[in-house]
């Protein structure tokens, strides 16, 4: 499927295998990025106070916390686009 990822002036989309439940995942990928314990590359300092991230950062989580077994990854088609593309789910950022 192709998720929408609305970052209010601009979205990224990323491919997404159909089997994931992206409306319940949403909320854990929220817990993941901003838990200062989980070391990830969307941090923006040393001290895990701040990220920074888009679609990428989802693209990541997915790959390797939950499709980890999958052979289908997601993964960001296009960044930053203003227009309306087709898609299957929208997320708002």
């Amino acid at each position: 499927m192709i998720i929408k990822i609305d970052f209010d002036y601009d979205a990224d989309y990323m491919y997404c295998p159909n089997n994931v439940d992206i409306e319940q995942l949403i909320s854990e990928f929220d817990k993941w990025i901003y838990n200062p314990e989980v070391a990830h590359p969307f941090w923006t300092d040393e001290s895990r106070i701040a990220v920074c991230y888009r679609g990428e950062a989802i693209a990541y989580w997915l790959n390797h916390y939950i499709l980890t077994d999958s052979t289908e990854k997601a993964e960001v088609l296009e960044k930053m686009v203003k227009e309306d593309k087709n898609f299957d789910y929208a997320i708002v950022l």
